[in-house]
């Protein structure tokens, strides 16, 4: 495995350790109005929503890509990403490439983030909390996939 897909995981594992802990936090956690009173509970949604967004970039633009070149897939990078995402599921790393627009739109939905809008803001703190294991699983097979083959 090339050293920049390793350097790519290692910076993953890291980031995806520390959104572990803000995951559980954030599950076990009841959130309301009243959860984000508190600047500990502000602080942590925006960790783990920065944290999923950088994974999601690192993931997709970074890694894909990447990891199909090394499994000779593809033999150039400049693949559109619907045919990546097709690749991937192919190699059943993803579900289906409609999963992966899932995970864009999760993304958008925290983009837009109205902190006055708290209902709106909680439902998109929802909806990346269940796309979190989505991503987590995606990366771990990719992982997998290459360290397998290797």
């Amino acid at each position: 495995m090339k050293s920049d897909i390793k350097e790519q995981f290692t910076v993953c594992d890291t980031i995806f350790s520390n959104s572990d802990i803000d995951y559980q936090l954030l599950k076990n956690a009841k959130i309301n109005k009243s959860f984000f009173a508190a600047y500990d509970n502000t602080r942590i949604v925006n960790s783990f929503l920065f944290n999923f967004s950088k994974l999601q970039d690192k993931i997709g633009a970074k890694l894909f890509k990447k990891i199909l070149y090394e499994l000779k897939e593809i033999d150039s990078f400049s693949i559109p990403m619907l045919d990546v995402l097709n690749l991937l599921e192919k190699l059943e790393i993803i579900e289906t490439a409609t999963v992966w627009d899932e995970l864009r739109e999760a993304r958008n939905a925290i983009a837009h983030d109205y902190p006055l809008e708290i209902n709106e803001r909680i439902e998109a703190i929802q909806l990346v909390l269940d796309n979190y294991v989505t991503l987590k699983g995606i990366y771990e097979r990719l992982k997998s996939k290459i360290i397998n083959n290797h």
